[in-house]
């Protein structure tokens, strides 16, 4: 086994790099829990608080924490199922994709940034590195 130390201290650098640009460019006092939360519910539509703490990775008492501001900003909206009032749906609302919209357009521009410089082939040979990253996150998972 190779000693992957470089490696990992240089992904970890670039990582806090990439989170802290992207962190930049959140408006309006959210947070990227916030964010992300909004964006899952505009690709995936209204959800429960546990489907969305599965799906994001969080605790149920952070999903409420979070919903709650997006609520009380407007950017989302908690609706009782037809059939059973006690389940409650967070559902985005038409201000909340705006802000993703919005967030989506500027998220492009910082990782084009980021990518700057490298060429087409650079560019192919990192996705496959990703794609095979991805794969072995996904075996160690099973």
């Amino acid at each position: 086994m190779f000693d992957n130390r470089e490696l990992l201290d240089l992904f970890s650098n670039v990582l806090k790099k990439m989170k802290k640009e992207w962190t930049k460019q959140l408006e309006h006092g959210l947070n990227p829990s916030q964010y992300f939360m909004l964006k899952a519910l505009n690709h995936s539509g209204p959800r429960k608080a546990t489907e969305l703490a599965e799906l994001l990775q969080m605790t149920p008492g952070a999903i409420t924490g979070v919903s709650d501001k997006l609520v009380s900003e407007g950017y989302a909206e908690r609706k009782g199922a037809k059939g059973d009032r006690r389940v409650v749906y967070l559902e985005i609302t038409d201000k909340g994709k705006s802000y993703v919209e919005s967030m989506t357009e500027k998220q492009k521009l910082v990782t084009s940034k980021f990518f700057e410089g490298l060429s087409e082939e650079e560019i192919n040979h990192l996705i496959r590195i990703y794609q095979k990253i991805a794969r072995n996150l996904d075996e160690q998972a099973r």
